[in-house]
């Protein structure tokens, strides 16, 4: 019966089964879950920018979370806070940018372990006779991290954007690169001029370079606000590979990819083994020191009280001085404060090895600075000198003229022998306060302890409305503490207790000058020599810095820290830990 129809019913078949087949397709892609992937760094520039975001703000910008994958094979380290903005320029205001930019961006210069700066982007530099010309050359075997070369542009554009006029709501430096002159001479030649020699001037040039190819014509209020600081492209070592995020949407992990480009480099060998680095953020210290007990985490640096890190399991412990030093600083408009033996009595009261729990300070300087050099001044208790001291400076002040040869005492002068420490509102500071004024009330003296909390305190320090107080002087990578010491940096640097010496004052303007390596060591040796006899201040305690790393990494050490960034000076060197098969 269907013999005579038989091509047409197989044609029948044969369309009815594409049909069914085309069906079942489409239902299988609509119900299909698409693969959730990792959002790669340079799909965010084109996220718009808003108007100069907050550290909240920045963090809050939306990417997929990443997949499931396999165990992370390298460097695992958690920071307590959040990624603001990943550019050097911006960098010092947030320790968590500054630690991850330092791996992604380099200066002409960086510092070793011991402080100075070495060429890491220049070549060679020739200075002027009168220290106020440098010549850089740079580097000709450098990319960005996109494949463009590095070259003068790059210099010049970074400059321009220290010194621009609007930087100086950034940072405290602006005044200084406004006054830096820079001229591309060739495509690897830059000349700096300055205003004024200037020996520690390297030692600035450690700023991080960025990339004019990609910013050409942002200025710096722009860049502060622009996407390229959660997308940064940088000549270092590492590159951002990826910027993970919580279920809130707020950036949780920062991914950093060894460079290629970087291992290219002539010199570049075998460093930098590890080629991941994943930076976990938590909001808190305790979150921290928990991931690093369940074994989300492998390093920890700094955080907590460091009983906590050192309790650590599994942990090797690096401990370096921080590049600070707490000092119990005069107010000189006071008049027993202008007197020397006054000041040399403070000093030989206090038994610092005792008070301090930490390491006891005795110099302005940081030990493992080349120009450190300690004096047993600041930690040579004498109470019987003391007394001699401070009876001879009170008993008859209004007839006894300052080291400065001006009478500013009181008719009442000796009995005007009573004062108040001004601590920041912390119980450890608090307690070292206290045993400071403990041993001054053994001498005879009316003291009281007044804490703050910090915005007060700085207010205070400010406006000079204070008799003593303990600050925390940042000296960075450069032994130069003409900020913290010269009269011309009463109202504008952070020589906050007005503190005025003629010898301290011209050693400080030569150390700033000295174009010769050899001299200006013997001018920083004078100044510490000169800072103990004349007693400008009491040199407290260096705080420790403490780095926590699970054994699974080796070829950790620690240098000279100008900030915490500098605990991967040596990450070249680190690898992961072979373990028996």
């Amino acid at each position: 019966m269907f013999r005579g129809f038989r091509w047409q019913l197989l044609t029948f078949i044969l369309a009815l089964l594409v049909f069914l087949t085309a069906v079942a397709f489409r239902v299988i892609r609509q119900t299909a879950v698409p693969e959730t992937t990792p959002v790669p760094t340079q799909a965010l520039p084109a996220i718009a920018a808003t108007a100069k975001p907050s550290a909240t703000q920045t963090a809050q910008i939306r990417a997929t979370p990443a997949p499931a994958a396999s165990p992370f094979h390298g460097y695992r380290e958690g920071l307590v806070g959040a990624v603001s903005r990943l550019n050097p320029v911006f960098a010092h205001l947030n320790p968590v940018d500054r630690d991850i930019s330092g791996l992604i961006f380099e200066g002409l210069f960086a510092t070793n372990d011991y402080g100075a700066a070495i060429p890491r982007l220049a070549e060679r530099l020739v200075t002027s006779s009168d220290g106020l010309e440098t010549v850089v050359e740079l580097r000709q075997d450098v990319y960005w991290q996109d494949g463009v070369p590095f070259g003068a542009d790059d210099v010049v554009y970074t400059m321009s954007l220290l010194g621009d006029p609007n930087y100086a709501a950034f940072s405290s430096s602006a005044k200084f690169w406004a006054s830096l002159e820079t001229q591309k001479l060739s495509d690897t030649l830059v000349r700096f001029r300055l205003a004024q020699p200037l020996a520690s001037f390297t030692n600035l040039l450690t700023v991080g370079i960025l990339p004019e190819h990609v910013l050409r014509g942002t200025t710096v209020e722009q860049l502060a606000q622009h996407p390229f600081n959660l997308a940064p492209i940088g000549a270092g070592p590492y590159q951002l590979g990826e910027l993970g995020v919580n279920g809130d949407g707020v950036i949780s992990s920062i991914l950093l990819q060894r460079s290629p480009l970087y291992r290219d480099r002539l010199d570049a060998g075998d460093s930098y083994q590890i080629s991941a680095l994943r930076f976990t953020l938590y909001s808190n210290s305790d979150d921290a020191l928990d991931a690093y007990r369940n074994g989300q985490i492998d390093a920890l640096a700094n955080v907590g009280r460091r009983q906590q890190l050192l309790s650590l399991p599994g942990a090797r412990i690096f401990t370096q001085l921080q590049s600070n030093v707490s000092v119990l600083i005069f107010n000189w408009d006071e008049p027993l404060f202008q007197d020397r033996r006054f000041r040399q009595a403070l000093a030989l009261s206090l038994d610092l090895p005792a008070i301090v729990s930490a390491a006891h300070a005795d110099s302005p300087l940081i030990p493992g600075m080349a120009a450190y050099q300690s004096s047993d001044f600041w930690t040579r208790q004498d109470m019987e000198r003391a007394q001699r001291l401070v009876a001879s400076a009170t008993a008859n002040q209004a007839e006894t003229p300052s080291e400065d040869g001006e009478n500013n005492s009181t008719p009442d002068a000796e009995t005007n022998n009573g004062f108040t420490i001004l601590v920041e509102h912390d119980e450890l500071m608090s307690n070292l306060a206290t045993d400071i004024a403990d041993s001054w009330r053994a001498i005879g003296l009316r003291v009281d302890v007044e804490s703050l909390p910090d915005a007060q305190l700085q207010d205070r320090l400010q406006s000079g409305a204070f008799e003593a107080a303990i600050v925390t002087q940042n000296i960075g990578s450069d032994p130069d503490l003409y900020r913290f010491w010269h009269p011309a940096q009463i109202d504008s640097g952070q020589n906050y207790g007005g503190a005025s010496n003629d010898v301290i004052s011209e050693l400080l303007e030569g150390i700033r000058q000295a174009d010769n390596g050899i001299i200006r060591q013997r001018l920083l040796q004078e100044f510490q020599l000169q800072f103990a006899e004349l007693s400008i201040a009491i040199p407290l305690y260096y705080p420790l810095y403490t780095l926590a790393v699970r054994d699974t990494i080796e070829g950790v050490r620690l240098g000279y820290l100008g900030s915490g960034a500098d605990r991967f000076r040596s990450l070249f060197d680190w690898r992961l830990a072979s373990r028996p098969s």
